[in-house]
């Protein structure tokens, strides 16, 4: 996908004859994707369920349930060596493609296995106005995942992608193997009086194999409670209020997924080249490669949830609204650590989260006369500030360290434009190589806390905004009629700071990509006049200045707000008589397009759900027909 984002249509790909161009160079996409190969991979499962009931007694049941699922993989790359044919004469060979000198089959084999054991006591039992339903359970859970691998290199055939078929002395293997596990066990207890008051209580006690013996069990309680006001004596009398529920909520939840074995200090084995004498000689090498910290244990999320939940005008109109604060503590990050000490940074539980948000829907359904309808919308916000964490965690172009939002932007304000080359003389630049019609930075501070004439990432990088998605938001509207249906749904963000891609605003990437559209006739340059240069919108076309102008700042920052028609349904009913007279239940027959329009601030072509390199979402057209019988 990236080399066809870059490669312009100006190379040759093909000749008449089928020999394949050069492209530029040897980077020919679309030589590859003809030519080069294949590559397939099954994904087979095996699952199911068994249980015994025992009841020894009215309302109260016990269960015991095993339910095992097994996954048997395959796959095979066949990559294809490609020659190609210079861009001027298709006679004259030049040499293979980039990434196809040679033909190479790989072959893995993965089998995995999970099996989930539960034992379950239930007691449900009345009395009067109580209800009780009580629950008691264990369960564990264990998982193994084992690969293995071969592949042979220089195959002289490329017609019979087979192992046994390809030269010895280029053959190799590899295996790997993981597992983990959890146990639990659980409690909960359900009260209501007369369907007005609700309380209910629960407890989990669990212990996750990715833990030390002495750090892997965690308690995670929670509490919640529930009041219909409506059903109460004093709102009988209350004119159009159907339903109306007060809730609340409180509990503690615990996060174990850091990967396999933190707290252990394995040794990642590798091959080196070394001299002896005169001649060089590969050896195997061992080495511990990350930290291991043996105290790592659980991350804890607190939560507080208040609800209410109304219905009004006999329940046609419908709201249902959340305020939640939660706290996340002993957070499992890989915090930077001195690179003198030779490890990777290790996972490690430090500081702790504030997240504070709100959710609510509303749902308005009625009918008018044949014409039945409703309309429902939801909008959810939050956002998450970071507290001591005991350190600074660097992700890229994002950061989180305390006052940051979670992974928030990191990097330079901008200002503009250098015009001139005395603007660039007098003012505070990132290198050397700044020139006019390069982005201009905002000298912020320096060892002193005082601006200090340069710009460098130690000193004058900021927090530019969160990253995360605000205001999301969704929305559906049905219509039913007579034997017709239609349904439409959207969805969408309200408020998000993303950042332009580099591949949709960088030029010449690799010293021959394209130059991106957007940037046509908006970018400076020594042929603009000055009007025309302080009105561009983006930097000189520059190799040399790529990481002035394209490290993380806000200049390349956008709203990335939109909303999408994600969905358009239409159909028909065909009636019963007709359908009864083919022997037929019942027959509908729809079409529904999904992913029609956008509507965004990105530049032409770009999706805001999607990746600057990965495969963009496609409108796509079904026609179907539903026949019971």
């Amino acid at each position: 996908m990236y080399k066809m984002f870059i490669s312009a249509p100006v190379y040759a790909a093909e000749w008449s004859d089928g020999r394949v161009a050069e492209g530029k160079s040897g980077a020919n996409v679309y030589g590859r994707l003809k030519y080069g190969g294949y590559r397939e991979n099954y994904y087979n499962t095996i699952g199911g369920k068994a249980s015994i009931d025992f009841t020894p007694f009215d309302g109260f049941k016990l269960s015991a349930i095993v339910s095992p699922s097994f996954g048997f993989d395959k796959g095979k790359n066949f990559h294809k060596r490609i020659d190609y044919y210079a861009y001027d004469d298709p006679t004259v060979y030049v040499g293979t493609l980039e990434g196809h000198s040679s033909t190479k089959l790989s072959e893995s084999r993965n089998d995995n296995y999970r099996i989930t054991t539960q034992f379950l006591a239930n007691y449900l039992k009345s009395f009067g106005d109580h209800n009780l339903n009580a629950m008691a359970g264990y369960e564990n859970y264990y998982s193994f995942y084992e690969n293995m691998g071969a592949s042979r290199d220089q195959y002289s055939l490329t017609s019979f992608p087979y192992l046994n078929l390809g030269p010895l002395e280029f053959r190799d293997n590899y295996g790997s193997a993981y597992e983990n596990a959890y146990r639990s066990y659980f409690g909960r207890v359900m009260y209501n009086y007369q369907n007005k008051y609700f309380l209910q209580g629960n407890i989990r006690y669990d212990g996750s194999s990715r833990f030390h013996k002495d750090y892997r069990w965690g308690s995670f309680p929670s509490f919640s409670a529930g009041w219909v006001i409506s059903e109460e004596s004093f709102m009988q009398n209350v004119n159009g209020v159907s339903f109306l529920k007060l809730r609340g909520s409180w509990g503690r939840l615990g996060n174990e997924r850091i990967g396999n074995y933190p707290y252990q200090a394995t040794i990642a084995f590798n091959n080196a080249l070394f001299y002896e004498g005169n001649n060089i000689v590969s050896a195997q090498t061992a080495a511990q490669t990350r930290y291991a910290i043996k105290d790592i244990s659980w991350e804890t999320t607190e939560s507080f949830d208040i609800g209410i939940d109304v219905g009004v005008l006999n329940n046609r109109l419908r709201f249902v609204g959340d305020y939640f604060a939660k706290t996340t503590k002993d957070m499992l990050l890989a915090l930077e650590i001195p690179d003198y000490m030779g490890f990777d940074n290790p996972d490690q539980n430090t500081g702790k989260m504030e997240t504070k948000g709100w959710e609510a829907e509303v749902n308005w359904n009625d009918n008018a006369g044949d014409l039945k309808y409703s309309v429902s919308f939801n909008i959810s916000d939050f956002k998450s500030i970071m507290g001591d964490l005991g350190g600074t965690e660097f992700l890229g172009s994002q950061i989180k360290k305390e006052g940051s939002e979670f992974n928030e932007w990191y990097g330079y304000k901008s200002d503009g434009l250098f015009q001139n080359q005395e603007e660039v003389d007098n003012s505070a630049v990132l290198n050397n190589k700044t020139k006019p019609g390069d982005i201009k930075y905002v000298d912020i501070s320096g060892p002193d806390g005082i601006p200090d004439g340069k710009i460098s990432p130690e000193y004058d990088r900021t927090l530019l905004g969160g990253s995360l998605p605000r205001y999301i938001y969704g929305g559906t509207v049905r219509l039913d009629y007579k034997n017709f249906d239609m349904a439409i749904v959207i969805q969408g963000v309200g408020k998000q700071n993303r950042r332009l891609d580099n591949m949709m605003v960088k030029p010449l990437p690799e010293n021959w990509g394209s130059v991106p559209k957007i940037i046509d006739g908006n970018f400076w340059s020594n042929y603009n006049t000055e009007s025309e240069n302080q009105a561009a919108i983006y930097p000189r076309l520059s190799r040399s200045a790529e990481y002035n102008n394209y490290t993380m700042s806000d200049y390349w920052l956008i709203e990335g707000a939109y909303m999408r028609l994600k969905n358009i349904t239409l159909g028909y009913r065909v009636p019963t008589s007709i359908c009864q007279k083919a022997h037929m239940n019942g027959v509908r027959v729809y079409t529904s397009i999904s992913d029609l329009f956008t509507i965004d601030n990105y530049p032409k072509g770009w999706d805001p759900e999607v990746g600057g390199s990965a495969y963009p979402i496609t409108t796509s057209f079904v026609f179907g027909v539903n026949v019971t019988f």
